[in-house]
């Protein structure tokens, strides 16, 4: 049906959609932005999205829950500027990193009870961050990125491209990003920070198939193992093939334990 229709409006000719694209935008902001960043050059592309980051950084508006859905949408096109304008690589990382930098801004006022807008963060700004930095061929500077965003994060959008390395770097600049938020953790003198860094590395343990350094990890955040740990390190010994080491994870878990049954199953 959608081809169908497809060729239907192709069989209009230009000027008829150019002239129906016009007419809606006069009625449609996002049909407006769409004819803005198709007619514009991949500079301008850049120009608009920096311009919009920039208002982004300065506004103080409030988001309701109801307007959270339509924000989103902004947020979603305001990508779209910078996926239209930008080829090199590392230079789309840089600026994606920019528009995480907006995360305080944006979260700290609005009510994002549904989610919408954090989504923009955990799915659609790290699709286009992974798309860029598979392409980058400087993977340390990556990672230096990716680390300098989670050194802070207190709405938790950030550390989903800690969560999307392994889409994007090699094992061994992995394993020195695990080497710097070792060290970082030994310096944390409160818990919650120590912990917080141990739980990057376990993300990254789990991507790199590192199940000991997965288990040795997790040990020296939780202390006492919870059903829920064992079955989490129980589960990284199995994506890494040790099944017997992932087997005998489960076995610890109490005889008559309901909780996470099926998991454990």
């Amino acid at each position: 049906m959608n081809n169908d229709r497809r060729q239907k409006l192709i069989d209009l000719g230009a000027e008829t959609l150019a002239d129906a694209l016009l007419d809606i935008s006069g009625y449609s902001d996002a049909a407006d932005d769409l004819i803005e960043r198709l007619v514009a050059t991949p500079k301008e592309n850049v120009q608009r999205f920096k311009k919009k980051l920039s208002s982004l950084k300065r506004s103080r508006r409030f988001i309701d829950w109801r307007g959270s859905s339509a924000f989103a949408r902004e947020l979603c096109m305001l990508l779209q500027d910078l996926k239209a304008g930008v080829s090199d690589p590392l230079a789309g990382v840089e600026l994606l990193a920019a528009f995480y930098e907006t995360d305080e801004g944006v979260l700290g006022h609005c009510d994002d009870s549904s989610g919408h807008i954090g989504d923009v963060f955990r799915f659609d700004a790290r699709e286009l961050f992974v798309e860029y930095a598979s392409k980058c061929t400087d993977k340390e500077k990556i990672a230096d990125i990716i680390l300098k965003l989670n050194s802070k994060n207190n709405y938790g959008v950030r550390d989903t491209l800690i969560d999307c390395a392994g889409e994007c770097l090699p094992e061994v600049v992995i394993r020195s990003m695990i080497d710097t938020l070792q060290t970082l953790a030994d310096k944390k003198n409160d818990e919650y920070g120590k912990r917080r860094h141990l739980g990057l590395i376990e993300s990254l343990a789990r991507q790199i198939r590192d199940a000991e350094l997965f288990e040795q990890t997790r040990i020296a955040s939780w202390g006492k193992l919870s059903t829920a740990a064992l079955i989490d390190i129980a589960r990284v010994y199995l994506e890494s093939g040790d099944v017997e080491t992932a087997h005998s994870w489960v076995k610890k878990i109490p005889e008559g334990e309901t909780f996470q049954a099926y998991e454990r199953d």
